[in-house]
C-alpha cells in the first residue's frame, strides 16, 4: 500500500482504516470519545491561531494608517478574511446540519447518536454536501494564492498552505474523495474531519499574513520627515528681496536604494540622506547640480530627480551637521560636527537643550539625548549673534526578532530545538545599540496533541518554555507571541513587537 507523505492525508487515512476495522468490533464508547478529543483539540488550536491571525491584521492597519502606500495590503487582508471566513462559515453549517440531524449535543456536547453512520453518507454523499465541500476549498485555495501577485513568491508559499485536498491513496476503494472520506464514517469522526479543514483554513491565513507583513517590511517606508526651506539664493544684498520655498519634506531613514550625486560625482548615502561638502577657494556665487535616483526595489525601473542650487561665498559661514543622519537618537552616542569658519576657535561657543553635548576635540562633539522630542544646538561667536539648530530627537526604532537566523517560517526540528532563544536585530541601524527582550510567550501545537503554553523571562529559553522547544518534532507549529522588548533611551513601558509563527519540518 502507498502510504501518503502528507501527515494530515496520513491521519485521515488511518482514521478512516482504524474506524471501519473498530466499528466491526462494536466499537468502544472509549474510542469514540477519543475522536471528540481530537475535535476540541483542533477548536483551541483554530482559537490560538485566529488571535495571532487578529494581531497581525491590526498590524497591517497600523503601518497603512502611518504609511499610505501600504493600503492595497489592507485591502488584500481583508479580502483574505473574507475568503476563509465564508469556507469556515460552509463547514461549520454542514456541521450543525450533521450534529442536528444526529439529535443534538448533550451536556458534554456530545451528538445523541454518535456512531450513526447513515447520517453522514446522506448528508455529505447523497445530498452532495461532501462534493461541494470539496469544490469550495480547491477554489478558497486558489483565491487565496491569487492574492499573491509575485508568481516565485506564489510557488513558494503554496507548500506552506495546508489548505488542500489530498489525492486518493492508489489502493483506495471508493471512486471520489468525498466517498473514500465520508461514506459510512460515524458522526464522532466526521466532526474531527471538517473541523481539520476550519483549521487549515486558519494557518493558511496566517501564512498569508505573515508574507504581507514582510512585504511592507521590503518596501520604502518614508518614516522621517523635516521642514524644508527652498531659496534659489542662499545670499542676498540689503535692498533685495528674498524668496524661498517652505514644505514639509518626507524621506526614508532606512532605504538603500537611493543613489545621489553633486556634479555627477556620488555622495555616500546614509540615512536616506547624503551631505554634500565643498571648501570653495574664492568668494561669490557657486552653482551646482543635484541628481537623485530611485530605484524600485521589486520592479528595478529607475527614476531621476534633478535641481540646480547655488550658494554665495563669504568671509564668514557655520555649518552643523549630524555625521550619521539629520535626526539625534536617545539613548545612544551622536556624533555631530560643528565649525564656523572665520571665527576664532577660542570665541565660539556651543551650548545645547534636550541633548547633552560632549566636545571630543577640534569640531567633533557627541550629542546623547535621553528622551524623545526636541533638541537645539545654539553656535555663538566673535561678530556672530546666536544660531539655533533644531533637531527632531526620535527612539532607536523597533528591532526585528529572529531565531536561527530566520523571522518565521519552516526550520528542521534539530536546528529549532539547538536554539538558546530569541535575539532582537536592529536592521539598517547606523549606531551601536543593543536592546533587551524582557519576556513573551510561547505556543506549541502539535498536529495530534493538545496545545501547550508557556511564559518565558528574558530572551533566552528557560523552565517549561525551554522544554516546549526541547519538544519540537516534524509538524509542530510554534507561536511566540507578547514579545516584549527595551531599546536604549525608552522610559515608558516595554515594547511589543509582532508575533513569529515556525513550522518544524
Amino acid at each position: 500500500m502507498s502510504i501518503p507523505k502528507d501527515p494530515r492525508q496520513l491521519m485521515i487515512n488511518l482514521m478512516y482504516i482504524v474506524l471501519t476495522a473498530l466499528l466491526a468490533l462494536n466499537v468502544s464508547a472509549e474510542i469514540l470519545e477519543a475522536f471528540f478529543t481530537i475535535d476540541r483539540s483542533l477548536g483551541e488550536s483554530s482559537a490560538v491561531v485566529q488571535y495571532s491571525n487578529e494581531q497581525m491584521l491590526q498590524a497591517i492597519r497600523e503601518e497603512a494608517e502611518a504609511y499610505e502606500q501600504y493600503q492595497p495590503y489592507v485591502a488584500k487582508a481583508e479580502k483574505l478574511g473574507q475568503i476563509t471566513g465564508q469556507l469556515q462559515e460552509q463547514l461549520r453549517q454542514v456541521r450543525a446540519d450533521i450534529v442536528e440531524a444526529a439529535g443534538g449535543l448533550d451536556q458534554q456536547g456530545i451528538p445523541a447518536r454518535e456512531t450513526d453512520k447513515d447520517i453522514p453518507t446522506r448528508i455529505l454523499i447523497n445530498e452532495g454536501h461532501g462534493k461541494a465541500l470539496k469544490t469550495a476549498i480547491l477554489q478558497a485555495r486558489q483565491d487565496l494564492l491569487s492574492l499573491i501577485e509575485n508568481e516565485e513568491q506564489r510557488r513558494r508559499l503554496e507548500a506552506s498552505i495546508p489548505l488542500s485536498i489530498p489525492a486518493l491513496p492508489p489502493d483506495a476503494t471508493q471512486p471520489t474523495w468525498e466517498a473514500h472520506t465520508f461514506q459510512q464514517m460515524p458522526v464522532a469522526a466526521v466532526l474531527p474531519i471538517l473541523r481539520k479543514f476550519e483549521n487549515d483554513a486558519e494557518v493558511a491565513e496566517a501564512a498569508i499574513l505573515n508574507y504581507f507583513l514582510s512585504k511592507m517590511g521590503a518596501q520604502i517606508v518614508m518614516d522621517a520627515y523635516e521642514a524644508v526651506v527652498a531659496a534659489p539664493e542662499s545670499y542676498i544684498i540689503r535692498g533685495d528681496t528674498y524668496r524661498s520655498e517652505i514644505f514639509l519634506s518626507a524621506y526614508s531613514s532606512t532605504a538603500d536604494n537611493i543613489r545621489i550625486s553633486v556634479d555627477g560625482q556620488p555622495l555616500r548615502v546614509e540615512g536616506g540622506k547624503a551631505t554634500f561638502t565643498t571648501s570653495p577657494s574664492r568668494p561669490g556665487q557657486h552653482e551646482h547640480i543635484a541628481r537623485i535616483e530611485l530605484e524600485d526595489p521589486v520592479t528595478g525601473t529607475v527614476q531621476r530627480f534633478e535641481r540646480p542650487f547655488r550658494f554665495q561665498v563669504g568671509e564668514q559661514a557655520v555649518a552643523v551637521a549630524a555625521d550619521k543622519m539629520n535626526v539625534l537618537y536617545a539613548g545612544v552616542d551622536n556624533p555631530v560636527t560643528i565649525s564656523a569658519a572665520g571665527i576664532p576657535s577660542a570665541t565660539m561657543r556651543v551650548n545645547a537643550s534636550g541633548t547633552d553635548l560632549q566636545p571630543l576635540g577640534g569640531s567633533a562633539y557627541i550629542a546623547r539625548p535621553d528622551k524623545p522630542g526636541k533638541a537645539v544646538i545654539t553656535v555663538s561667536g566673535e561678530g556672530l549673534a546666536p544660531i539655533n539648530f533644531e533637531y527632531r530627537v526620535k527612539k532607536i526604532p523597533d528591532p526585528v526578532l529572529e531565531i536561527a537566523q530566520k523571522r518565521g517560517g519552516t526550520l528542521p526540528a534539530g536546528t529549532f530545538r539547538a536554539q538558546q532563544g530569541i535575539i532582537p536585530v536592529l536592521d539598517n541601524f547606523d549606531f551601536q545599540a543593543r536592546c533587551e527582550i524582557t519576556g513573551f510567550e510561547v505556543v506549541r501545537k502539535p498536529e495530534q496533541a493538545d496545545i501547550a503554553v508557556a511564559h518565558n523571562s528574558g530572551a533566552r529559553f528557560a523552565g517549561t518554555a525551554r522544554r516546549l522547544i526541547d519538544a519540537a518534532e516534524h509538524g509542530d507549529t510554534y507561536y511566540f507571541n507578547e514579545v516584549k522588548v527595551r531599546c536604549p533611551g525608552d522610559t515608558g513601558p516595554a515594547r511589543e513587537l509582532n508575533s513569529l509563527i515556525f513550522k518544524i519540518r
